[in-house]
């Protein structure tokens, strides 16, 4: 996308982009890098990678700052997680009050914080390269253009996913890429091992494609004088993006994942609702819209064969049952810690302490099945509220990102939906535990928050015009005889 005119630093950022938008998708092809071999992989490359562009800028343009400072107070907040999971591998567990760090029988003898240091060691590597990622991602989101390219490839990605799974699912026999497949037979998995996380990372697409839809028509009819017709103002593009929503669809309804389909549609409803609020649509008319896509999503969750949801949803009793008490033990857990925690990844050997019936069951409970619990249980209740503080304070720079005339108001919407979608889905899974899931939140919360800058020769978007209307209604209404921009009585 780089002309003949481009500067260095715009072609190195381009290349950036392409090799980040390639990176996110495929982080989902190893087991969605949920191990720990892989994940401390992807870390050193980002690593790597973070400092050959830190370098190169520093050749190209030597008084440029990065522009994850901009940022500085939402990254400082990021790194204290990983700080506290350190802490917790300190050899100071000896010297702490025995109120403030009970130490179960089975656990005696430990002299950190942490019952598991190891996995506390690869936790923080991990998190750490969700920071680099956010910020090599912020580094990028300077230019619409280069924004649009990143989620059009990260989208593409997606999508492929969503086909590879469907293809594994109804012509190869259900069969797993690396493994043979012993657990949720009958459900699309993809490259995934659990079919909640598939529908997540398939969700989170449907949101992105929302954005991305939404910006693009933002674009073209800024370009425009006279009122578009709907396909005219889709264009290609748009059509291949609603393409690939319909295979993301059909892929999460073969999940069979009662929480993703809930989640996941409910972030799609959210990042929809906002974009049509903030382009000037009435509430009236939003719920109109809302009934009929209602009825036409579950016509088509019908169509497509989704009785093994819908018997997913009738019974569930038995599964209620046992995931209400692992929350209660769970509970019990973090009440004997409420401060210091278990320690970062630790949750499954320090659950078996705590183990009781009726989970006697002959397997392992290695993670939480609620990620707000999970966090309170391996870094106490202050620290382990450190990312649901930080996600919110990222809400709200996205929901200003919206009526900035220089940010991406598209993304920014979709950057909304996804929070949505993760907040309610870590409400009964971890699916955001697996990394090639939080990868994808990172990169569209990243973009969302983007913010182009005034180049030379560039004409700036009028302030007055309304961020990303959905193509589902004309970008022009008309008041005595004369075409006025939706929104313009309405500062941005």
């Amino acid at each position: 996308m780089a002309s003949r005119q481009a500067s260095p630093l715009t072609v190195l950022h381009d290349r950036l982009a392409v090799a980040l938008g390639l990176f996110v998708p495929l982080s989902a092809v190893p087991l969605a890098s949920n191990r720990a071999a892989l994940w401390l992989v992807w870390t050193a490359f980002l690593g790597l990678l973070a400092m050959a562009v830190l370098l190169r800028t520093w050749q190209i343009a030597p008084a440029m700052r990065p522009r994850l400072l901009r940022h500085g107070k939402l990254f400082l907040l990021a790194l204290l997680l990983p700080l506290w999971g350190a802490v917790q591998l300190l050899p100071v567990a000896q010297g702490l009050p025995a109120s403030l760090l009970p130490v179960p029988p089975e656990l005696s003898g430990a002299h950190t914080i942490s019952v598991l240091p190891d996995a506390g060691f690869a936790g923080i590597l991990r998190f750490l390269g969700y920071i680099l990622l956010a910020a090599l991602v912020m580094e990028i989101a300077t230019r619409r253009d280069r924004i649009l390219l990143f989620c059009r490839i990260v989208f593409a990605g997606i999508v492929a996913q969503a086909v590879w799974a469907l293809v594994a699912l109804q012509l190869l026999g259900d069969a797993a890429l690396w493994q043979e497949k012993t657990a949720y037979l009958g459900s699309a998995t993809g490259t995934f091992v659990n079919r909640n996380s598939l529908a997540t990372f398939l969700s989170l697409g449907l949101v992105l494609g929302c954005g991305i839809l939404a910006e693009s028509t933002r674009r073209d009819a800024i370009r425009t004088s006279r009122s578009p017709g709907t396909l005219q103002r889709i264009g290609f593009q748009g059509l291949f993006i609603l393409l690939g929503m319909s295979f993301l669809v059909i892929a999460l309804v073969a999940t069979q994942s009662r929480l993703g389909l809930v989640a996941g549609l409910t972030g799609l409803a959210a990042t929809a609702a906002i974009l049509r609020f903030t382009s000037g649509a009435s509430p009236a008319r939003l719920l109109a819209e809302a009934s009929f896509a209602l009825a036409a999503i579950a016509a088509l969750i019908a169509g497509l064969g989704g009785q093994g949801v819908l018997d997913r949803l009738i019974f569930t009793s038995a599964d209620g049952d046992y995931r209400l008490a692992l929350y209660r033990q769970t509970v019990t857990m973090i009440a004997e810690r409420p401060l210091l925690g278990y320690g970062m990844d630790a949750f499954g050997a320090a659950f078996e302490t705590f183990r009781a019936p009726p989970l006697d069951a002959p397997v392992s409970y290695d993670l939480a099945h609620n990620t707000y619990l999970a966090l309170w249980a391996e870094f106490g209740f202050l620290a382990g509220s450190l990312p649901v503080i930080l996600l919110l304070l990222v809400a709200v720079r996205l929901a200003r990102r919206m009526r900035d005339p220089q940010g991406c108001a598209g993304i920014a919407g979709a950057g909304i939906g996804a929070l949505v979608l993760a907040a309610i889905h870590s409400l009964g899974d971890f699916s955001f535990e697996i990394p090639a899931n939080a990868y994808l939140l990172v990169a569209i919360l990243g973009t969302g928050l983007g913010r182009r800058g005034a180049r030379s020769g560039t004409r700036l978007q009028r302030p007055d015009l309304p961020p990303a209307p959905l193509p589902l209604t004309p970008p022009f209404r008309t008041t005595a005889g004369r075409p006025r921009p939706l929104g313009e009585d309405r500062a941005a």
